[in-house]
């Protein structure tokens, strides 16, 4: 589990919050938003936090070794195949490059599909646990 503290910006009827993240923080798969000031993330709402509380808040990553092997390794696995044959088929360098495109395409396309299917069989949003004090909201930001 990773926990992370955060202030809610927006209590939504449903029971979802949107938490505003420092990067100290931070919990975050993507490297776009890892150079970011604050992220706003979803969060479930399980202690009837309301708008302005600092939080604590936990995110299961039970599934984040195999997610970072589908997104990084696989990709280069599939390029340096499908290079590969390419190159011993022709032995060309020109159709080792190309092969090793396709092998990317299909990379890309197999962590697309992967997403979907993780996103359906997997609630990855965070749950509050706490509503913090004042005084450690104030440690925090200052």
């Amino acid at each position: 589990m990773r926990i992370g503290e955060g202030t809610i910006e927006e209590v939504n009827e449903d029971g979802l919050v949107k938490i505003k993240v420092n990067r100290d923080h931070l919990y975050v798969a993507c490297s776009a938003c890892a150079a970011a000031e604050h992220v706003m993330i979803t969060a479930y709402n399980t202690v009837g936090a309301e708008e302005g509380n600092y939080v604590r808040y936990e995110v299961d990553d039970s599934h984040l070794v195999l997610s970072s092997f589908v997104c990084f390794i696989m990709p280069l696995l599939l390029a340096a195949v499908g290079g590969f044959a390419g190159y011993m088929l022709t032995t060309t360098v020109l159709w080792g490059v190309i092969g090793a495109a396709i092998g990317v395409l299909i990379g890309v396309l197999g962590v697309k599909h992967y997403d979907k299917s993780l996103g359906r069989v997997l609630d990855t949003r965070a749950y509050i646990t706490a509503i913090l004090g004042k005084d450690e909201a104030a440690a925090h930001e200052g």
